[in-house]
């Protein structure tokens, strides 16, 4: 419990307490259309006062790849990340961001703003779906010399490196011609109208913050900024309430995403 921020909630404790206790007890099982399934060892009884669906315990890792700093509610380091290139722009704090470097489509090519690179200059994290988890924590230290505060250790790196296990989209599932047709388009409109209108009104102008560079818009990030839209639509929004969909199947949340961007098409 010490090694977790006192603005985590309850919530974010109780599932981290469940790795902590029973790491080994968690073995991994891998689905072949999804690959986010976290499976719990029935024959451990006390694993059950901890536990959690899969869906809620790896969508905890998407937030922390989102921002580390936010998600855990820890301090980030005051200076900017000695291995952030220095010719891109950005916060020395999102220079220690996960997405910074490595892009909502976590193979080094989209910002962590939603735009795309001109070039792809960081490593892809696409070869770690599928591995194991608990055998990660060495790659990622020598991987990152410079994140002291991340590679001793600790309940949300543990959380953030089983999300780049078995937490992954598959961006199949979210190619364009994949979602067009207006019975996709019916279906989106019905999961915006049951699960996202009440926060974001049925314009979808409201209930989130705007970085700068960004519209205030639901129909323009989904538009500009499709990958980091997908991100945040399955896993929630780090230091926010918004409700993680990891619990849907992809293909409807790429219809979700495809009447997204029929909102306010006067934004671009």
């Amino acid at each position: 419990m010490a090694r977790l921020h006192k603005h985590l909630s309850v919530l974010t404790i109780t599932a981290a307490l469940a790795l902590v206790a029973f790491p080994r007890a968690w073995p991994v099982a891998y689905h072949h259309a999804l690959a986010t399934q976290v499976t719990h060892d029935k024959s451990a009884p006390e694993a059950r006062e901890h536990e959690f669906g899969d869906a809620f315990v790896v969508s905890l890792g998407g937030k922390l790849y989102d921002n580390y700093w936010a998600g855990s509610g820890a301090s980030p380091p005051a200076m900017r990340n000695p291995a952030f290139p220095s010719d891109l722009t950005v916060s020395d704090t999102d220079s220690w961001r996960c997405v910074s470097c490595h892009g909502w489509d976590y193979d080094g090519a989209a910002k962590a703003d939603g735009s795309a690179q001109q070039q792809k200059q960081f490593t892809g994290l696409r070869h770690l779906q599928g591995t194991d988890p608990f055998n990660m924590l060495e790659l990622f230290t020598k991987a990152h010399p410079d994140q002291k505060a991340l590679s001793s250790g600790g309940l949300p790196l543990d959380l953030l490196l089983l999300f780049l296990t078995v937490g992954q989209y598959d961006p199949v599932n979210f190619r364009p011609e994949k979602s067009l047709s207006q019975k996709s388009l019916s279906r989106g409109r019905d999961i915006f109208e049951g699960v996202c209108m009440s926060c974001h009104d049925p314009d979808g102008k409201s209930g989130f913050e705007v970085r700068p560079g960004m519209r205030g818009s639901l129909g323009w990030q989904a538009r500009n900024q499709p990958k980091r839209t997908i991100h945040k639509i399955i896993n929630g929004v780090p230091g926010e309430s918004m409700l993680a969909l990891r619990f849907m199947d992809e293909p409807a949340i790429a219809d979700l995403v495809a009447y997204l961007k029929t909102l306010d098409p006067d934004a671009d």
